[in-house]
């Protein structure tokens, strides 16, 4: 089954987020998975070990509003699904699923049942931010295997007719391109747009360059593909300068364990391709 696991901890911009994640399941033909996780005292331990004498009262009043948020979100996520579904035509296979379980075990647990899973998260920290950051997250996109797909703020309709994969000429690309694909099949006229960026173009990298367009041109079937040299600084400022040119509805990028895009998912650059943009992202991992 190919599924879409939404995983929201909070009510904010939950409408968005649950819009966002029917329609991009409705276009994508997956089913949609929701799942709604109190798991503050995981995320308090995880960045409070160590810490002795009593609660910072801020932290007591965000946690005991978190808990009265959750004894009653599913009653509310069910209405703001169902007013969507009513208002909007989808054909959307759709379950919820309220758990205290820690979030990177649901989606390790979700993985588990579905072969082809990717999780759609917010590209805010809900518990970081009302907490003052005394709670904040474990990176979701390191410690989950799955692809990440993360939807910016104020966002409730999924576009998908221009996409970037920015490549470093690794060798899963083409399987991570291959299955962007097949996501983006019943997306008509979606153009993917594959971007390199080398700073210093020389007479190997030309070769690389060329050997990977071939490589890539003979092995992926879509109508519409197309590849673009930048020779920027880095590649946020390459991505930057092709998204004033394209205006992509998607940008996509691999999460490598070591490499040229190691600097991407340090904190402060994660930040920047995650909200900078203001555009969905959706990361590959490493095997």
């Amino acid at each position: 089954m190919k599924t879409n696991l939404l995983l929201l901890d909070s009510y904010k911009n939950m409408e968005d987020l649950i819009a966002y994640a029917f329609s991009f399941s409705n276009r994508s033909k997956r089913s949609l998975k929701i799942v709604y996780v109190f798991d503050f005292d995981w995320m308090r331990q995880s960045f409070m070990v160590g810490s002795s004498g009593p609660a910072d009262p801020a932290l007591v009043a965000v946690e005991k509003n978190a808990e009265k948020e959750f004894e009653v979100a599913e009653t509310k996520i069910r209405e703001v699904a169902d007013d969507y579904i009513k208002k909007h035509t989808v054909k959307v296979p759709f379950e919820l699923k309220i758990t205290e379980i820690n979030r990177v075990d649901v989606v390790e647990e979700e993985l588990d049942r579905s072969s082809d899973l990717i999780l759609l998260i917010s590209n805010h920290q809900s518990y970081s931010e009302a907490t003052g950051g005394l709670v904040g997250y474990p990176n979701l996109i390191e410690n989950v295997s799955c692809p990440v797909y993360v939807i910016p703020e104020n966002s409730r309709h999924s576009v998908l007719k221009e996409v970037l994969f920015a490549t470093d000429f690794h060798q899963e690309d083409l399987k991570n391109i291959k299955h962007l694909v097949e996501l983006l099949k019943y997306s008509e006229g979606t153009r993917i747009t594959i971007l390199h960026n080398e700073k210093d173009f020389g007479f190997d990298e030309k070769l690389k360059w060329l050997g990977f367009r071939e490589w890539i041109q003979q092995e992926v079937e879509h109508e519409n593909l197309v590849f673009s040299l930048k020779s920027q600084k880095d590649i946020i400022s390459a991505i930057e300068e092709l998204s004033n040119e394209t205006d992509p509805d998607l940008l996509v990028l691999l999460k490598e364990k070591r490499g040229f895009f190691e600097e991407i998912f340090s904190s402060s650059d994660t930040r920047n391709v995650l909200t900078h943009f203001h555009k969905p992202v959706l990361v590959y991992h490493q095997d």
